[in-house]
C-alpha cells in the first residue's frame, strides 16, 4: 500500500474516533470547577457570578441572584448566562472564591483536596503518565505524517486542510491536553502565572493544580472580592497567562 494512502487512512480513522470522543468531552480544567459558584470575567469588562455548569461545548452559569428584565412593559427574571464554545476566547478568567458556607465546599474537603494535590497517589500517578504517553504519540503521528506529506504529490493548501481538519476532530484534547514536560514536576507546587491584559502584567502566587490544551488552574490563590482579598481558585486561559517562575516560602 502506498505510504500516503496508509497515513491518510490512520489520520481518518483517529479523526472520526477523535471527533466522536471530543463531542462528549469536558476541558479538564473547567469540569473541576462544575456546580462550583463561580465569577466569570470576560473581555468586554462583564462579570457574570453565580453556579457553575460545564458541558462539552458551552459554559452555563445559572444565577443564584435575581436578574431583572422588562421586555415589552412585562417583567422577567433572568435565570442563566450561556458562554458557548465559540465565544470561549472571551474568557480572561473564571474565579471560584473560598467559601466555606458553600455545600460544595467545606473546610475538610479542602483539606483532603490540598493533601491529594500535594501527595497524589500511584493511580493517580499512573493515570497521568497513561495520558502523557497519548501526547507523544499524537505528536509522533503529527510528525510522520507530515513528512509523508511533504514528499507526496498533493497541493500545499490541500496538505495544510488535510492536517488542520485532524488536528481540530483528534484526540488531542482528550490524550494530554498540549503536554508541557516543564510544566509537570511543578503540579502540587507553589508557582507564580503572568497574565497580560490590554499590555498589563499582573502576577498570581498559587499552586498549580490542573492544566489542559486551553487553560491553567491554580489552587490557593488571592483575588480582589469587594475590595477585599479572598482565597480562591482561578482558571486562566492559556493564550494569555504564562507560568513563569517555580516559588518556595522563605521563613525569616
Amino acid at each position: 500500500m502506498d505510504s500516503f494512502l496508509f497515513s491518510l487512512i490512520i489520520i481518518s480513522v483517529t479523526g472520526v474516533l477523535g471527533a466522536f470522543i471530543k463531542g462528549s468531552k469536558k476541558d479538564r480544567c473547567l469540569k473541576i470547577f462544575q456546580s462550583r459558584k463561580c465569577h466569570l470575567y470576560l473581555s468586554n469588562n462583564e462579570c457574570v457570578w453565580g453556579k457553575i455548569d460545564i458541558t462539552s461545548n458551552a459554559l452555563e452559569i445559572k444565577f443564584t441572584d435575581i436578574h431583572k428584565k422588562k421586555f415589552n412593559d412585562t417583567d422577567y427574571n433572568k435565570l442563566n448566562y450561556i458562554l458557548y464554545k465559540s465565544e470561549f476566547f472571551e474568557i480572561e478568567k473564571i474565579v471560584s472564591f473560598v467559601d466555606f458556607n458553600d455545600i460544595n465546599m467545606s473546610l475538610k474537603s479542602r483539606q483532603l483536596e490540598l493533601k491529594k494535590l500535594l501527595k497524589p497517589n500511584i493511580f493517580v500517578k499512573f493515570f497521568r503518565k497513561i495520558v502523557i504517553f497519548f501526547n507523544i504519540v499524537k505528536d509522533a503521528v503529527f510528525d510522520i505524517a507530515g513528512n509523508v506529506m511533504s514528499k507526496s504529490k498533493i497541493s500545499s493548501s490541500n496538505k495544510d486542510k488535510i492536517l488542520g481538519s485532524f488536528k481540530d476532530n483528534s484526540l488531542n484534547d482528550f490524550s494530554g491536553e498540549s503536554h508541557q514536560p516543564v510544566w509537570e514536576k511543578y503540579i502540587g507546587k507553589n508557582v507564580i502565572v503572568e497574565q497580560v491584559l490590554n499590555e498589563i502584567k499582573t502576577e498570581y502566587i498559587g499552586i498549580l493544580k490542573e492544566y489542559s490544551a486551553n487553560y491553567i488552574l491554580i489552587y490557593n490563590t488571592n483575588f480582589k472580592n469587594k475590595e477585599e482579598l479572598q482565597s480562591a481558585d482561578i482558571i486562566f486561559p492559556r493564550n494569555n497567562t504564562r507560568i513563569r517562575h517555580a516559588v518556595e516560602q522563605v521563613n525569616i
